[in-house]
């Protein structure tokens, strides 16, 4: 048992750390909390007029209840030439047939939609927690709210909430990748993200050059096991029409300035979707050879976006992902920096001002 005298020795400032402490945590959990039931909101308000409703888990739902039917989950505006995607809406799709058994759990409403949006906005969250984790320790709670904040009340989150749309959580896997260090990601986590939305396998390039090749064959023997395993519920014509349907696709370039729509007038659409491709393939191969896993991963996010052709805000959610890891490594070199003893100019300046003192040294 401690002596009285050394209890009351200690400073106030010992003695309150624990409960300032707990206080922060309560402090940034509730934000987060706050935050994220605020957004949930306004996108239950947003989608009041919307028709239909949650737009991007409609269009996954209504083609499942296509191919379920035996029907085509292609439109075919796709098969037929050149479309604009907001044209298919609800009516087509244009992601990966073997995408859709992914989904088959949350089709129905309202349960799947629930389940749906969870998942999404759980991995995401889940994932911004993780960085702060792995820089900051026990202390990355105290810092959840700081971090989330931002990225929940962007108009692109919101939108892309409101849609109800799988680059949430996808951007959610790209945190857990920096969380768990280069190397580290699971090869089934790229194979599944592969299926779900083709571009973001670029986080096969998330390594170094000695286990690129076993990265990418790892994930690209899962990817290919599941195609085949679901080949007998979406068909192999499903498969050609998804190649002739993504051949077809053209940007309307009035989101913003992708790469395939700043090349098109000088390439023509189908060498700048090329361009595009070749551009996030040297992206990703820079990321792997880079030896700053900030930098890499910063590459992995542009090799993520670059494809894109049609650039919606929500698609910009990977920057927002290596923004939380910036603002997670700030926080963590801020914190060891100390004070060192003060030099002798400081102390000439000290000892005129203050006759008899002396500046001492501190954190």
């Amino acid at each position: 048992m401690e002596p009285e005298s050394s209890v009351e020795g200690q400073a106030p400032a010992e003695r309150t750390r624990p409960l300032r402490r707990r206080l922060l945590i309560g402090v940034s959990v509730a934000v987060t909390v706050l935050a994220l039931a605020a957004a949930a909101g306004l996108a239950v308000m947003g989608n009041e007029t919307h028709n239909p409703p949650w737009v991007d888990w409609a269009t996954y739902s209504d083609a499942l209840q296509r191919l379920v039917h035996g029907q085509s989950i292609f439109d075919s505006r796709q098969l037929s030439g050149p479309y604009y995607l907001p044209d298919i809406t609800t009516t087509g799709y244009v992601y990966p047939p073997a995408s859709l058994p992914l989904f088959a759990p949350f089709g129905n409403q309202p349960i799947g939609l629930v389940a749906w949006l969870a998942l999404n906005v759980g991995l995401l969250v889940s994932g911004v927690y993780a960085i702060l984790r792995r820089e900051l320790g026990a202390d990355g709670v105290m810092y959840l709210g700081v971090a989330i904040v931002p990225v929940v009340f962007w108009i692109g989150f919101l939108n892309g909430l409101t849609a109800a749309n799988v680059t949430i959580g996808l951007s959610g896997v790209l945190a857990w990748a920096w969380a768990l260090g280069r190397q580290r990601t699971p090869p089934v986590a790229v194979a599944v993200i592969a299926v779900a939305k083709m571009f973001p396998a670029i986080l096969v390039c998330w390594t170094t050059p000695q286990k690129l090749v076993r990265s990418v064959l790892s994930a690209g023997l899962i990817c290919a096991a599941w195609c085949l395993i679901t080949l007998p519920l979406v068909g192999l014509n499903s498969w050609f029409d998804f190649l002739r349907a993504l051949g077809n696709a053209q940007p309307t370039c009035s989101y913003g300035p992708s790469v395939s729509c700043v090349l098109q007038p000088a390439l023509g659409i189908s060498l700048a979707k090329l361009a595009a491709l070749a551009l996030a393939g040297a992206l990703g191969l820079g990321a792997v050879f880079v030896r700053s896993d900030f930098v890499a991963f910063t590459l992995i996010a542009l090799a993520w976006i670059a494809p894109v052709s049609d650039i919606s805000n929500y698609s910009l959610m990977p920057l927002f992902v290596v923004w939380v890891v910036a603002f997670a490594i700030a926080m963590r070199r801020l914190r060891s920096v100390e004070i060192g003893p003060p030099g002798p100019a400081l102390r000439r300046l000290v000892s005129r001002a203050f006759p008899g003192s002396e500046p001492q040294a501190g954190r």
